[in-house]
C-alpha cells in the first residue's frame, strides 16, 4: 500500500511538497523548544533600588507646608480637607488685594456723588436718567419687508418624448422629442400624425391616412373608423402612396426612443397658431374615409 501512495504522488509530481512537510514537521518543534537568551533576567534578581527624592525649592517647601498645616488642622476640628483650596498664605494675599482694590471704587464714587450735587440746580428735582422710548418706523419696516428677496417655485412634470427619423433613407435626420400632433407629409400631402406615446402599449401611437399603404414589423388597428399605426422603439415602418402621376413614392417613420424627460412650467410652450393647425391637420385626417384625396399641407391655413 505504502508503494502504491509513493508510485502515486510521484505521478503526479508531489513528492517536493511531500518533502516540504516532513522538513516544516522536524524543524517546528526544535524552534519552539529554543532555550532563552543569556542575556535575559533571571527570576532571582535584586529589584533596583528606589531613587532618592528629588529636593524642592524653598517657596515650595513652604507652600507644601502650609498645605500640610491646613490638612493637620482640619483633621484635629473633624472636617476634610479640600485639595482644590489654595493654602492660607496665599488666601490672606489675596484678602489685603481685594479689600485694597474695594477701597479706590468706594473713593471714586464717593468723588462722583459730590460732583453731581455740585451740579444740581437746586430746585430738589432728581437727576434720574429720563426712559426713552424708540417707536419702529411702520414706512421703515415696510421697506425692509419689500427688501427682502421673494422665492418663486416653479412646478415640473416627467412625461414620455418620442426621438424619430423620418425620411427616404434608413440614416435620415434625427428629430429629438417630436410634439404631439406633429404632422408627416409626402410630396406635400399629410399621411401620418403623431397622437401619443402609449405607456400601456410601450408604443408610439400614429394616425394613417386611409390611402396610405403601411409595411413593417408594426402593429395597425382601427378604432371609430380611424386607422393607427403602433410602433415601438427600435422598430420602422414605411408609409407608400401612389401620386396622381401614377409614381410610387414612400418614406421610412423610425421610432427611435421613448424617454422621459422633465418639462418645467416655465419652458416656453409652442405658438398658439402652429397648435391650432396641427390639430386641424389631425382632425382632417380623422374625419378622412377611404377614397379620398390626401389632404393637402396648406388646408389649414388661413
Amino acid at each position: 500500500m505504502f508503494r502504491t501512495v509513493l508510485d502515486e504522488m510521484r505521478r503526479r509530481r508531489l513528492l517536493p511538497f511531500a518533502a516540504l512537510a516532513l522538513l516544516v514537521a522536524i524543524i517546528a518543534p526544535l524552534l519552539f523548544l529554543k532555550g532563552t537568551p543569556d542575556d535575559a533576567p533571571s527570576a532571582n534578581a535584586a529589584a533596583p533600588a528606589a531613587a532618592e527624592p528629588a529636593k524642592l525649592p524653598a517657596r515650595a517647601a513652604r507652600l507644601l507646608a502650609a498645605n500640610d498645616g491646613d490638612a493637620s488642622n482640619g483633621a484635629t476640628k473633624g472636617s476634610a480637607h479640600d485639595p482644590f483650596n489654595p493654602p492660607s498664605s496665599v488666601r490672606a494675599a489675596a484678602a489685603a488685594a481685594a479689600k485694597g482694590g474695594a477701597a479706590a471704587p468706594a473713593a471714586k464714587a464717593g468723588s462722583g456723588k459730590s460732583s453731581a450735587k455740585s451740579t444740581g440746580t437746586g430746585t430738589g428735582k432728581s437727576t434720574e436718567p429720563i426712559p426713552v422710548v424708540i417707536k419702529n418706523d411702520d414706512k421703515a419696516s415696510s421697506k425692509s419687508n419689500s427688501s427682502t428677496p421673494s422665492t418663486t417655485t416653479r412646478s415640473s412634470t416627467r412625461t414620455i418624448s418620442v426621438d424619430i427619423r423620418y425620411g427616404a433613407k434608413k440614416d435620415s435626420k434625427l428629430r429629438r422629442a417630436i410634439p404631439t400632433n406633429k404632422a408627416f407629409y409626402i410630396h406635400g400631402k399629410l399621411v401620418a400624425v403623431f397622437v401619443k406615446y402609449s405607456q400601456s402599449r410601450k408604443k408610439a401611437v400614429f394616425a394613417v391616412a386611409p390611402g396610405v399603404h403601411v409595411s413593417g414589423s408594426v402593429s395597425t388597428r382601427v378604432t371609430d373608423n380611424v386607422r393607427y399605426v403602433d410602433i415601438k422603439p427600435g422598430s420602422h415602418a414605411r408609409l407608400t402612396i401612389v401620386t396622381p402621376s401614377r409614381t410610387i413614392v414612400s418614406r421610412r417613420l423610425d421610432v427611435v426612443r421613448a424617454k422621459a424627460r422633465t418639462s418645467s412650467n416655465s419652458t416656453k410652450a409652442t405658438a398658439a397658431s402652429s397648435r391650432t393647425e396641427a390639430a386641424c391637420l389631425l382632425g382632417k385626417l380623422t374625419a378622412m374615409k377611404p377614397g379620398d384625396p390626401l389632404v393637402s399641407r396648406d388646408a389649414c391655413e388661413g
